[in-house]
Formats: structure tokens, C-alpha cells, sequence
């Protein structure tokens, strides 16, 4: 696999004053990735609609939970310089060379890591 993402890791550290949980992503392991940007879209009703953002396929036995997310760091071995950072969508599935996981580009502004 020839691109790099950084495992942002769901934590919630406190609540606020109304009982919703506050989150934070932590930056974990960087792992070995291949990387597809190609959003995939479907027509409906006259309106094309965006599935998905990119896809991920990750080595054999990675651990996830649904809320992590994940930071694509290089692509093709060369650093990016403004890197996206996708949510999970959907459960992983087993592919031929890997897990397979759809993914979602972050676009509310809570992508910052902690501590970053």
C-alpha cells in the first residue's frame, strides 16, 4: 500500500453544560493505506447525490470503531499539504487485499486532533 493515513481515535472528555457529551479525536498510529478519492454518486429524482467521498483499504486485522476517523497524510508516498480527514460511514467489509472502508470528508470543523 503506497499512501499513509493517521488513525484519529473517538474519545468523549467531559460533557457540557447541557449533557452533551464534548469530543475529541486523538491522534494514534500511522498506518499503511491505500487511498481512493473518487467520490461515489448516484442520480436521484433529477439530483445527483454523493455517497461517498473516498474509500480506504487498510491491512488485514486493523481494529476500528465507527467513530474513529482518519487523517490521509501522504499519497503516493509524497506528504500532502493540506491533508483531508475523512469520517467512517458504514460498517468496514473484508475486500481481497484488505478492509475496505467508506469514507465521508469532515466538513464541521472538529477535526483537529487533541493535543495538535
Amino acid at each position: 500500500m503506497m499512501d499513509t493515513a493517521v488513525r484519529l481515535v473517538y474519545r468523549e472528555v467531559a460533557t457540557n453544560e447541557y449533557g452533551m457529551a464534548i469530543m475529541v479525536w486523538a491522534e494514534d498510529e500511522e498506518l499503511a493505506c491505500g487511498y481512493d478519492a473518487t467520490a461515489i454518486k448516484q442520480v436521484m429524482d433529477g439530483a445527483q447525490v454523493i455517497l461517498t467521498d473516498a474509500r480506504l483499504r487498510l491491512p488485514n486485522g486493523t481494529t476500528l470503531d465507527n467513530r474513529d476517523r482518519f487523517k490521509v497524510t501522504k499519497r503516493f508516498g509524497e506528504i500532502l499539504a493540506d491533508p483531508p480527514t475523512y469520517e467512517i460511514l458504514g460498517e468496514p467489509r473484508q475486500g481481497p487485499s484488505g478492509l475496505l472502508i467508506d469514507l465521508r470528508l469532515v466538513t464541521d470543523g472538529s477535526d483537529a486532533a487533541e493535543g495538535a
